[in-house]
């Protein structure tokens, strides 16, 4: 790939269904930067290709003139299945890559790291286990996008093998942000004229309390045995646990809950493990990056699926809310859901004529994602709103786009 002459940076959303994975082709004097955030897709939502086929599209697109594949930073925002799973492809045995970035708590021997990683993992086998089983026996059943959630939290050994030691090159590994203050902004010596900002995930003690996924020990103990009588089944947590249909479409408003799932819930105690999963969910979404990109005049912010919790900090905070004011473009997180961009940084942060891209697809489990009201919102501030499932971003029932990615040009 010859060196760029223009001033822009070109940003490539690759089409893979339910997933995210995201390409920067920055101006360089010697050559063209690469920064790869993420690549994966939710087994549940696939795209128009296989994964094989989008990891070797990425590897023919980053690659030179020598016939070297190289990437300058691989950006790893969280463990979950649809930004990781590309990376268990064999074919990054032979990327050159110059540095992985993972969030803080990918950190393999930092106590606090290693205590929220190995919580998280366990439960996401535990709860794995008790999906199958609850799944399998005759007198119960379980949600579909319940068990996709669980899966989604599995720890993704292959690929997490490959972003922490594998790729061409030997890369210098960044687990970020760094603990201190200074070094949460930094100019990467692989991307010279870049500067990075971590906004998140954040070391606040109250914030990490979210990284932190549910217990539910008598619970998971009940889930792995199977099914009891009707009328003898245990039933943990009722009081605490339970709740109405139309509460749980108030609070988890991009999974699908009707009142047939109602009634298998109460089946199998009151839709515990539904809570449980959730929560999970949420926690692992707690430790995404949430970064900025700076190059020229062009502010560049990837949150990955950081939720509230990340969110929060880095609103409240002078210098990244300044920060936030500038952004050009905006990977628009967690796949459109309606939990993973306040309405405060679309209203008060968000200046006009900024770049957004959606990696998204419409999944009947899911069909709340994406948000139609977040997207008519961003769209009212900029007409430069990109979804990767379709043509027309306006038009939920519009042409399916069936190119292998979409690229857009940000002037910097």
């Amino acid at each position: 790939m010859s060196m760029a002459t223009t001033k822009n940076i070109s940003i490539r959303m690759y089409n893979v269904g339910f997933g995210d994975s995201f390409l920067l082709l920055i101006p360089g004097e010697k050559r063209t930067k690469r920064v790869l955030v993420d690549c994966g897709m939710h087994s549940i939502g696939p795209g128009p290709r296989k994964m094989k086929e989008v990891v070797s599209q990425i590897v023919a697109d980053t690659t030179d003139d020598d016939g070297k594949s190289r990437i300058d930073v691989v950006v790893c925002t969280h463990r979950h299945q649809d930004h990781v799973s590309g990376f268990s492809q064999k074919l990054w045995d032979q990327v050159m890559v110059g540095e992985v970035w993972m969030p803080w708590t990918e950190h393999p021997t930092d106590p606090e790291a290693r205590r929220i990683r190995e919580l998280q993992s366990s439960r996401a086998h535990s709860l794995a286990l008790a999906m199958n089983r609850l799944a399998a026996a005759k007198t119960g059943g379980v949600d579909g996008s319940v068990i996709a959630m669980t899966q989604n939290s599995l720890t993704n050994r292959a690929a997490m093998t490959t972003l922490h030691a594998g790729f061409a090159g030997n890369p210098t590994r960044r687990f970020l942000p760094g603990k201190s203050r200074s070094s949460q902004s930094f100019e990467p010596e692989a991307l010279c004229g870049v500067k990075v900002h971590v906004l998140g995930p954040s070391r606040n003690p109250e914030v990490i309390r979210d990284m932190n996924p549910e217990t539910g020990e008598s619970y998971l103990q009940f889930l792995m045995t199977r099914a009891a009588p009707s009328g003898q089944r245990l039933r943990p947590f009722r009081s605490e646990w339970g709740m109405k249909v139309t509460a749980y479409r108030e609070l988890y408003q991009h999974l699908e809950f009707n009142e047939e799932h109602q009634k298998e819930f109460k089946e199998i105690g009151s839709g515990t493990e539904f809570d449980l999963v959730t929560k999970l969910d949420k926690a692992v979404n707690g430790t995404s990056l949430l970064l900025m990109f700076v190059i020229g005049k062009a502010h560049l912010l990837f949150p990955g699926d950081a939720q509230w919790g990340t969110w929060k900090a880095a609103l409240e905070d002078p210098e990244w809310s300044k920060l936030l004011s500038k952004t050009a473009f905006y990977k628009v997180g967690h796949h459109g859901s309606h939990n993973a961009t306040p309405r405060s940084f679309v209203e008060k942060h968000l200046r006009k004529k900024f770049s957004a891209m959606v990696s998204t697809k419409n999944l009947e489990k899911w069909p709340d994602i994406p948000r139609l009201p977040l997207l008519k919102q961003l769209r009212q501030r900029s007409n430069s709103v990109i979804r990767s499932d379709r043509r027309d971003a306006r038009d939920p029932a519009g042409a399916i786009r069936t190119s292998s990615y979409v690229e857009i040009q940000i002037p910097i």
